[in-house]
């Protein structure tokens, strides 16, 4: 079975995606870039990570995440697959470091939203133990422009890159089941 890289737009699908697939396929083990992320913020804040102005970590990030997924595979690819899942990464950084033969990579993101459609989407989608969960209205005003901006960047990119984009704009779930979809044609 192949690894997965699961990339794309904040809140456009990309962790639900990773359960469904663990769920149907239990051997797969998934490495969630928001949980590294708080963790460095958390444990390392004089890494400012999540500051773009910080100490490059935010620059390396993606290199970080690259080098944990593949040392997971290196060491256990003969137990486990992998998933990651993370809004971290570029469609040009994943194609340089993530595109090899055992890993398909995917993209999931929203450019067909206008930035209030996507707060609403965020607000039907959202649990209290979700990232956007009590950020104050002017927070999640900032993070919808940014994400739906990122979003239509990411299906330019990665058509230019021949890199699988699923458009979760609307009817999510039937988006999600279509990625599932695509990846199980291509996983075995």
């Amino acid at each position: 079975m192949k690894n997965i890289a699961i990339f794309g737009a904040s809140r456009s699908g990309k962790s639900t995606l990773a359960k469904m697939i663990y769920k149907k396929y239990p051997n797969y083990q998934i490495i969630t870039g928001d949980i590294i992320r708080k963790a460095f913020s958390e444990i390392l804040p004089q890494n400012n990570i999540n500051n773009k102005y910080g100490s490059g970590m935010l620059d390396d990030f993606p290199r970080f995440l690259a080098y944990i997924f593949n040392r997971s595979i290196k060491k256990n690819g003969k137990d486990f697959n992998y998933i990651i899942d993370t809004c971290d990464i570029s469609p040009e950084k994943a194609k340089d470091l993530f595109d090899t033969q055992d890993t398909i990579i995917i993209f999931l993101g929203f450019p067909k939203q206008t930035e209030e459609e996507h707060l609403i989407q965020i607000k039907k989608y959202q649990n209290k133990d979700d990232w956007t969960f009590n950020k104050t209205p002017e927070y999640m005003i900032k993070h919808a422009e940014r994400w739906t901006l990122k979003s239509r960047e990411f299906e330019k990119k990665c058509k230019e890159l021949d890199i699988c984009f699923i458009d979760t704009s609307f009817n999510r779930e039937q988006a999600l089941k279509e990625a599932m979809q695509i990846l199980e044609n291509q996983i075995l």
